[in-house]
């Protein structure tokens, strides 16, 4: 018997199902993701059923178990990918399984005619309405998100501080990700403890996502809760050696700006999270009594603590008045060159309601405590995650 084994030599790998439910096995080392030391877990728990009978004693009578729940909690850093546009390792299968909806679009260039809001690119947009494009104006590299989009052109939500960039300006690539949870994977999740003891989860799917940590000088963190069908624990190391150079650096939160409505805010932190309602299929034939499980429900909200402003009561009136207001916010790697940029993560609520508004305090500065909720409007586009 050997004891002793090490929880930050663990490792973490999620994997695609073919078939919901059936374990999947990781075989390559960049099906591993890299997680947080701190956090990560994944668990079984048993129902007790209690049987209280009549007889010789007050003792309790042998008790049975019935259907098993299980959950995981996977905390990782918010970071992009190493190559620009790219789906990040660490976080596409986690978003996927959460929200459902992914797509990617290749860097395009535009011609001539841009304006502070529209971008020309003399044939179909690669975009969609809900991206956020980075235009690399040399120099003046700045994030948009996407408003609408015509036969040759993208309008931006609202307008390039710098006004109209020039001709022949790059847009990044991007990835992007949705609500569309109608298309949401299951997937396997290998949990190996201190590469001496495997854990095997099947059939998980994303029961939430909070977006922590999004704080002035700290590096933004999203913590995952999944559930599950079943989970096994073998004695074995594990599959492949994980490999995360994909990867970028995760952001630090500077120069990390929020917008609300379109207008830029000073604010010492924000956060983020997305609650799916996870029902699952019981089917008393079932060896185990779950076959499956469908997302029913999404709810997302946002908070920031906005410094409060002598001038203005948009957000206060907002919520007396029940009006839509956009959310918008990102971080990004700075280049040794000024004013340019790479490695950007950025999310955009286009509608949402103000629920609460009440006076915070930051070290003795009056705050805007806001908390918004975001709906859908045509549907499938009340979030929108970009990593560029």
């Amino acid at each position: 018997m050997t004891i002793g084994v090490v929880n930050n030599e663990s490792s973490v790998a999620l994997k695609v199902e073919s078939v919901e439910g059936t374990y999947n096995s990781p075989s390559a080392g960049t099906e591993y993701i890299e997680a947080l030391a701190e956090g990560t877990s994944a668990n079984k728990t048993r129902e007790e059923l209690a049987r209280n009978t009549l007889g010789s004693s007050t003792e309790q009578e042998a008790s049975r178990v019935g259907i098993a729940e299980v959950v995981a909690e996977i905390p990782v850093e918010f970071g992009a990918s190493a190559t620009a546009g790219s789906s990040p390792q660490r976080l596409d299968l986690l978003l996927r399984t959460t929200l459902g909806g992914k797509r990617s679009a290749a860097a395009q260039s535009t011609t001539t005619g841009n304006t502070s809001t529209v971008l020309e690119f003399g044939v179909a947009p690669n975009f969609s309405k809900g991206d956020v494009v980075l235009v690399k104006e040399a120099g003046a590299f700045e994030l948009r998100p996407v408003a609408s989009v015509g036969a040759t052109s993208i309008t931006l939500a609202f307008a390039l501080e710098n006004g109209a960039p020039s001709d022949g300006v790059e847009v990044e690539a991007n990835t992007v990700y949705f609500s569309d949870t109608s298309n949401s994977p299951s997937l396997s999740m290998e949990h190996n403890i201190g590469n001496e003891i495997q854990q095997r989860a099947a059939g998980m799917r994303g029961q939430s996502f909070s977006l922590e940590n999004f704080s002035a000088g700290q590096i933004p963190t999203c913590n995952f809760s999944l559930g599950g069908l079943s989970l096994e624990r073998a004695d074995s190391a594990q599959s492949a050696t994980p490999d995360f150079t994909a990867d970028a650096l995760p952001p630090v939160a500077l120069e990390a700006c929020l917008y609300i409505g379109g207008v830029k805010y000073s604010y010492s932190e924000l956060s983020m999270s997305i609650e799916n309602t996870l029902s699952f299929l019981i089917d008393a034939c079932n060896e185990s009594g779950k076959v499956s499980s469908r997302i029913t429900d999404q709810v997302t909200t946002f908070s920031a603590k906005k410094y409060m402003d002598d001038t203005s009561l948009t957000e206060w009136d907002a919520f007396n008045n029940n009006d839509d207001k956009s959310v918008f916010f990102y971080a990004y790697n700075p280049s040794s060159t000024a004013g340019e940029f790479s490695e950007c993560v950025a999310v955009h609520l286009p509608q949402c309601k103000v629920i609460a508004s009440p006076v915070g305090d930051q070290d003795g500065i009056a705050t805007d405590d806001l908390e918004l909720k975001a709906h859908r409007s045509a549907g499938n586009d009340s979030v929108f995650i970009s990593f560029i």
